[in-house]
């Protein structure tokens, strides 16, 4: 009796594991379908330029994304340049939960050509 019972124990243990496992697989396939049908060449920037607040972590999140935004990164003095290795990059002098201005500065053709975050 006890042994048919962790049996059957474990058999619907086993089978809650299994439909957990594929509902992670499934949504992973979700996921990577959408972030590879994404336009790669644009990037997200705000449309209205003005005083806008951002958080330590919305910083650190643009400076992984330097590439795709293409222009130079100032933060309280530091320069991160577009060109810039971001495995080598090292973004702990930013604190995660403080609060940023943000200010846009273009070039002559309008293009983005730094962004600089003030700490408030």
């Amino acid at each position: 009796m006890i042994a048919s019972i962790g049996i059957l124990l474990f058999v619907s243990a086993a089978a809650v594991g299994v439909q957990l496992f594929r509902g992670n697989h499934d949504a992973l396939n979700e996921v990577d379908a959408a972030i590879s049908s994404r336009d790669r060449n644009m990037a997200v920037i705000p449309a209205v330029e003005g005083e806008e607040s951002v958080s330590g972590a919305t910083v650190v999140q643009t400076i992984f994304q330097i590439a795709a935004i293409g222009a130079d990164i100032q933060v309280e003095g530091y320069l991160f340049p577009k060109d810039i290795n971001i495995d080598d990059t090292d973004v702990s002098m930013i604190p995660l939960k403080a609060t940023y201005t943000t200010e846009y500065q273009r070039d002559s053709q309008g293009n983005l050509a730094r962004v600089i975050f003030r700490k408030k």
